[in-house]
């Protein structure tokens, strides 16, 4: 009886902690959510810094092409003469998946 009670505990504990996990990922994509928007808002109004801002250091960014796979500087680059025109793009997405590691602390997207 002790066993069947002890193995339930950690059952309900290995829940909960899975529970917590989840949670946490749920939260964190929001925010997720919330700064890619804010992201492809800052393309749509040309503001360079604030899009570039967005992006961590180590970001990478994947294009439609096969030949756009850029770092964060590449991408700088490649993108600084659209912005001082005043006119970058305007993304709408129809579809965005977000991918969490285990820890909950990197991230990876795709819009379509």
């Amino acid at each position: 009886m002790n066993r069947i009670i002890i193995l339930m505990c950690i059952l309900f504990l290995s829940q909960s902690c899975t529970l917590t996990r989840i949670q946490k990922s749920g939260i964190e994509k929001q925010k997720i959510q919330v700064n890619i928007d804010a992201w492809h808002k800052a393309a749509a109004e040309a503001k360079f810094d604030a899009y570039f801002n967005l992006m961590a250091e180590d970001a990478v960014f994947i294009g439609t092409d096969a030949t756009e796979n850029w770092n964060r500087e590449q991408f700088m680059k490649f993108c600084k003469p659209y912005f001082d025109k005043g006119k970058a793009w305007n993304f709408t997405a129809l579809e965005r998946n977000i991918y969490m590691n285990h820890q909950n602390n990197q991230a990876w997207f795709d819009d379509c």
